[in-house]
């Protein structure tokens, strides 16, 4: 498609039109799954289950044809979950979350009844995916399962699937945003590997001041890839940000949310990768005293200064 003559007004309407038809599609695939569930077609057609049926006969992933499972099943139990559905208020990934609440409820002979789940859907309208989350573990009172698991591929990589605690992620949260500026990605795998860099780079900077050991090999690595790089990164950041550190901690602590405001003057609020911003860019003449200072997330600084060039 050719999208060049559309106005950037032109573009966000006629993707909010096909949003809302997407939405309206997406009730009625689930209606027809409910019903399709009801008269047991998967049976058949000589699957075992819907959830086979959804994926050998129509394609769909594991992953989606799960979500839609949940959905239509909420959907029959709960009629008005269809108008939800199309007026964005709820999304599959929610109904999925409260299905699968009630899945974890039985196995400890617990139910989840139908006026539970109408009480939720209330409270979890419009919530991101892990207010949803949040508020469906506090209001059943789901017991922590911490994980600790180890994937290994062919290809020798590894998944990591672990349990942090509140501290533990809040921790890492404010990690994540203090390092948004030499991180070069959002992904918590970047982080950590960020952090180890740091860290063996330290450890093998300061080897002859310590009796520690590097493995055989990895000495060489590290001073051909990881100091350097890491060195680089900090003159970079250093360059580009000359604010005293004693500023940069105010202005973090006191401000808290991306002060980015659209054309609508509605904020973004994001508190994730916060970064601060020059209002007036010190290329174009302005100080850094904190007139000429405000909070943005790394992807409003970033569109900023595109828009400004």
């Amino acid at each position: 498609m050719n999208f060049h003559h559309l106005s950037n007004n032109d573009l966000a309407a006629r993707f909010g039109d096909l949003a809302q038809k997407e939405r309206q599609i997406t009730s009625q695939v689930l209606a027809y799954i409910a019903e399709m569930d009801r008269r047991k077609l998967y049976a058949e057609k000589g699957y075992s289950s819907l959830f086979d049926f959804l994926v050998r006969d129509y394609g769909y992933s594991p992953g989606a044809a799960m979500r839609r499972v949940d959905g239509a099943r909420l959907l029959r139990e709960l009629p008005d979950v269809k108008e939800k559905i199309e007026s964005g208020t709820l999304t599959l990934s929610q109904a999925n979350q409260i299905q699968r609440a009630a899945r974890e409820m039985k196995k400890t002979e617990r139910t989840l009844s139908t006026e539970e789940k109408h009480e939720l859907i209330l409270k979890i309208e419009h919530a991101s995916q892990k207010e949803t989350e949040k508020i469906i573990a506090e209001k059943l009172n789901l017991p922590v399962q911490p994980i600790q698991k180890e994937t290994l591929h062919r290809d020798a990589s590894v998944t990591l699937t672990v349990t942090f605690s509140a501290e533990q992620i809040e921790m890492l949260e404010q990690v994540r945003n203090m390092a948004s500026h030499t991180v070069d990605g959002q992904s918590w795998n970047e982080l950590f590997v960020y952090l180890a860099k740091k860290e063996l780079a330290r450890r093998t900077n300061s080897k002859s001041k310590n009796t520690a050991t590097v493995p055989a090999g990895l000495t060489s690595k590290l001073s051909t890839d990881t100091t350097p790089v890491i060195t680089a990164v900090a003159a970079i950041v250093k360059k580009r940000n000359p604010l005293p550190a004693k500023i940069r901690k105010t202005l973090l602590n006191t401000t808290t949310r991306c002060q980015y405001k659209n054309h609508n003057g509605e904020p973004c609020n994001s508190s994730r990768y916060l970064q601060i911003d020059h209002i007036q860019s010190i290329n174009r003449g302005g100080g850094s005293e904190i007139q000429n200072l405000q909070v943005l997330c790394g992807t409003h600084n970033r569109y900023k200064y595109a828009i400004e060039r």
